[in-house]
């Protein structure tokens, strides 16, 4: 039983003041690749990113041996607003552990954020390929940094995680609408939620939700937000909102740093929807419910048992499962229920 962590790739990719779109690739040990860890450190010009770092990024895609693991695309950025990210909000809405960036003083120009992405693959033995598409957008000034990409090997790892092609819609803002989540056919396993996301930051746009398998009534979108937690204070983001709480009185490292991360009850226009190992009988059908004519987007995630096999060289004796279905249902409070 082992975790190690491997340092597979580092670039000068970073957020600038144009459209970036990075396409790397690079041969990987084999083994049992529980996640990946992204981390993007680098200095920006005050108020280009305000807050989420992710914010920034539009498209986050993973592909490992020619086979797509991990294809986010955002429905909004706001690389300037002082605001939770939506891709920062849907990894923590996996486990409260996938996203967190270091918190600094208002206005501070450093950035230290890490992305950790559940792939949950049992890589062959020998040579494997992995390679990302990262696009973020134009900030209002240029930025400098850099990007590493860790392996995360973990022996225990319960399941694989697949994150699917989004499916949109384009809402009539007129009421009620029924719209069909497609499934990849040549994927196996359960969904273990769907993530909605609008393509502009207003609340008011979607009003409600109706998981037609699971529920008889639609449900507005603060009855969602209790049943996933968010309304518990469930969405964290690191703010540099002058009220957000500079500490007095630091030294060192920590006096460039806020007390702590931000929480809040919301990701304007942005839901994540536990459906509980819905089956794979049919697609996921929603019905939804809009007050305004946009693009909305619909992202599931698949999740399946995986055996990982142990390694060759254990390091520890304390086992460290990971298991994607646990975490939602931990992180929205629902096994406690």
């Amino acid at each position: 039983m082992a975790v190690r962590y491997s340092l597979v790739s580092t670039t000068a990719d970073f957020p600038t003041n144009s459209i970036q779109t990075n396409n790397q690739g690079f041969n990987i040990a084999g083994g049992a690749i529980e996640s990946l860890i992204f981390r993007f450190e680098g200095t920006v010009t005050q108020a280009d990113i305000a807050a989420d770092f992710p914010s920034c990024i539009s498209q986050l895609r993973i592909v490992l041996n020619g086979e797509s693991r991990f294809n986010y695309q955002a429905g909004y950025t706001l690389a300037g607003a002082n605001d939770p990210s939506q891709l920062g909000y849907f990894l923590n809405s996996m486990s409260d552990d996938r996203f967190s960036s270091e918190v600094v003083t208002s206005g501070g120009t450093a950035k230290d954020a890490f992305l950790r992405v559940p792939i949950g693959v049992q890589a062959p033995p020998g040579t494997s390929r992995l390679e990302y598409t990262l696009q973020t957008v134009a900030l209002g000034n240029a930025g400098t940094g850099t990007t590493e990409v860790w392996i995360v090997y973990n022996d225990a790892a319960e399941t694989t995680t697949y994150v699917g092609n989004p499916t949109s819609m384009t809402a009539s803002g007129t009421g009620q609408e029924e719209v069909t989540i497609r499934l990849p056919s040549n994927v196996p396993g359960v969904v273990a939620g769907v993530l909605v996301q609008n393509d502009r930051a207003t609340d008011a746009d979607i009003t409600g939700f109706r998981v037609v398998s699971q529920s008889d009534w639609n449900m507005d979108v603060p009855f969602w937000r209790f049943i996933n937690s968010d309304l518990m204070n469930g969405v964290q983001w690191a703010s540099e909102a002058t009220n957000a709480g500079d500490p007095a009185g630091l030294t060192g490292a920590l006096a460039a740093q806020q007390s702590a991360q931000t929480y809040g009850q919301a990701c304007d226009a942005t839901m994540f929807i536990p459906t509980l190992g819905l089956s794979r009988s049919d697609d996921v059908r929603l019905q939804i419910t809009t007050a305004a004519a946009r693009t909305i987007t619909f992202t599931p995630v698949l999740v399946a048992p995986f055996n990982a096999q142990e390694g060759a060289q254990p390091t520890q004796t304390q086992r460290v499962p990971t298991n994607t279905s646990r975490s939602i249902l931990d992180t929205s409070g629902q096994a406690d229920a």
